[in-house]
C-alpha cells in the first residue's frame, strides 16, 4: 500500500465526523457534521432524520462534497476532500450499511443491535442511512510557504 493510501485509511479510521456539503437545485448550500463509517471501497454512511436540510437536499440534488480534518497525531492538521454522490441507502443494502456503520459506532452488542435494527430506517421511521459514492477523494499535502505564506496542495487519491 503506498503512503498517500495509508495516510487516507488512517485518517478515515481515526476520525469520527465529517463536514457534509449539500446544495438545492437553486445553489442554496448548506453544511453540517455527521458521524460516518466507510467500507472497504470508500462508500461513507451516516444516517440523519428524513427532513433535515441535508437530507432534503440530497433527495433534490444529490452531488455531495465532504471534508474530513484530522486532529492530533501524525496527521494533525491533514485534510480529506471528498466529491460525489449520496443518497438514501435502498433496503436490499442496509444490512451491509448498518453492519459498516455499527462496527464504527458501536461499543458494546446492545448499541450494536440497536444500531442494526432495518425497521428503524424503513417506512414511517423518521431517519434514514445515506450512502455517499465518491467521485474524487484528495489528501492534503505538506504546506509550504510562498513569500511569507502558507499555501496547501492536494493529493488525489485513487479509488
Amino acid at each position: 500500500m503506498d503512503q498517500l493510501t495509508e495516510k487516507t485509511k488512517r485518517i478515515l479510521s481515526n476520525n469520527l465526523f465529517m463536514t457534509l456539503a449539500t446544495s438545492s437545485l437553486d445553489n442554496q448550500p448548506w453544511s453540517t457534521p455527521v458521524f460516518y463509517a466507510v467500507d472497504e471501497n470508500y462508500n461513507f454512511y451516516w444516517y440523519s432524520r428524513k427532513d433535515t436540510q441535508h437530507s432534503l437536499f440530497i433527495k433534490e440534488n444529490p452531488k455531495v462534497s465532504v471534508s474530513i480534518f484530522s486532529i492530533g497525531g501524525q496527521d494533525d492538521g491533514v485534510g480529506l476532500y471528498i466529491r460525489g454522490n449520496a443518497s438514501e441507502v435502498i433496503e436490499n443494502e442496509l444490512e451491509h450499511a448498518l453492519k459498516t456503520y455499527s462496527a464504527k459506532a458501536a461499543s458494546t452488542e446492545e448499541a450494536r443491535t440497536q444500531l442494526t435494527t432495518k425497521e428503524d430506517f424503513l417506512d414511517e421511521a423518521p431517519i434514514r442511512m445515506y450512502k455517499l459514492i465518491p467521485e474524487k477523494m484528495y489528501v492534503s499535502n505538506e504546506a509550504k510557504k510562498w513569500n511569507g505564506k502558507w499555501i496547501d496542495t492536494k493529493s488525489e487519491v485513487k479509488l
